[in-house]
């Protein structure tokens, strides 16, 4: 039986999330090198995420592929 991958994008976009407040928080208190520090971190988790969502979105066409021919 073959097994199942999972891919989790959730947990990404939450740290982007989280890094993007942290940049908000450190550009209001005009720490620039901070801020961009923690916005490079949350691209980072995005480049995750969409990395994540774009093999979600390879299986379900795979999927779908594979039920129209049968």
């Amino acid at each position: 039986m073959m097994q199942q991958m999972t891919i989790d994008y959730a947990y990404p976009l939450m740290m982007a999330e989280n890094a993007l407040k942290g940049c908000y928080k450190a550009a209001l208190a005009q720490e620039y090198d901070v801020a961009t520090e923690v916005a490079m971190n949350a691209m980072a988790e995005i480049k995750l995420t969409i990395t994540a969502l774009k093999y979600m979105q390879e299986q379900k066409n795979a999927l779908r592929e594979q039920a129209e021919t049968v």
